[in-house]
């Protein structure tokens, strides 16, 4: 059995956001109302296919001049307010009331306070403004700002630190988001199914892990990509068609007494655990 690579979908929105390579479009939600379409410059955990290449090193005008002083960090104690816009900080969060958050809301790195929510990071969410403070909402999921893509976050159930960038190529200044460290046989990983949307934790050839909106379908039921499997469940691919079953742990008894958990024909395995899929 394979699973199957029907997880992209080069159509995004706010209230269903579906990733896809992380090298095609993408609306992240703001306080209310979509940005400007994004992706990334790490490669997809939903889609291992295509890893995304780095982008070119700047070149003429682009390039910073030689000699140029590095930008001046803020003062111990001082707010590290984001460029251009100068209203507030991302990452460090700073310079808004204790219920708002710092969210970068356009492609030029803009950022403003905007009334924070309560959904927890991984969770499901439309907006901004529905998120806990100091998390942003794209890929319709509540994630953590991080500053350096260079370094792993370090926020608890964290992976990777993923800078957003436009469809046109440009970085979106201010905008790193932390990856959801999830588990897939776990249907409330990401959240499961609120009145915000579903969350479903998506898993690359390599193990990487992250939460974003998914589907609806049920274990047993076919799968494609206008028809996403729920929380906890994996589109599989046979001879037969691609069909939702239950992600498990290989050699742990996830899928009930007296079935075994299946490995996949090309081993996932997400932070030192075999993953494959029940009956």
């Amino acid at each position: 059995m394979k699973r199957s690579s029907l997880f992209d979908d080069s159509s995004f929105a706010c209230k269903a956001a579906v990733l896809g390579a992380l090298a095609v479009a993408l609306h992240a939600c703001s306080a209310g109302s979509p940005r400007a379409a994004f992706d990334t410059t790490e490669s997809d955990p939903t889609d291992p296919r295509d890893p995304a290449s780095p982008a070119p090193p700047a070149t003429g005008s682009d390039a910073p001049a030689e000699g140029a002083p590095e930008p001046e960090a803020a003062p111990p104690g001082e707010c590290a307010r984001a460029a251009p816009s100068n209203a507030c900080g991302v990452s460090p969060q700073c310079g808004c009331a204790p219920r708002e958050t710092c969210d970068v809301v356009d492609s030029i790195g803009n950022a403003k306070c905007v009334t924070a929510g309560s959904a927890p990071m991984g969770h499901p969410c439309t907006a901004t403004a529905g998120c806990a403070v100091g998390l942003t909402c794209i890929f319709g999921i509540c994630h953590a700002f991080c500053g350096d893509p260079s370094k792993p976050c370090t926020q608890p159930k964290t992976g990777a630190c993923a800078q957003i960038r436009t469809t046109d190529g440009p970085d979106v200044p201010n905008l790193a988001i932390c990856r959801i460290a999830c588990e897939p046989h776990d249907a409330a990983s990401c959240g499961g199914t609120t009145s915000a949307g579903t969350g479903v934790c998506r898993v690359d050839d390599q193990g990487n892990t992250e939460c974003h909106a998914g589907g609806a379908r049920r274990d047993g039921e076919t799968c494609s990509p206008s028809d996403e499997c729920g929380p906890g469940l994996v589109c599989t691919t046979s001879t037969s068609g691609s069909t939702c079953k239950r992600w498990c742990r290989v050699g742990q008894s996830d899928c009930g007494a007296g079935k075994a958990c299946s490995a996949f024909a090309s081993e996932i395995n997400v932070r030192g655990v075999v993953y494959g899929h029940c009956p």
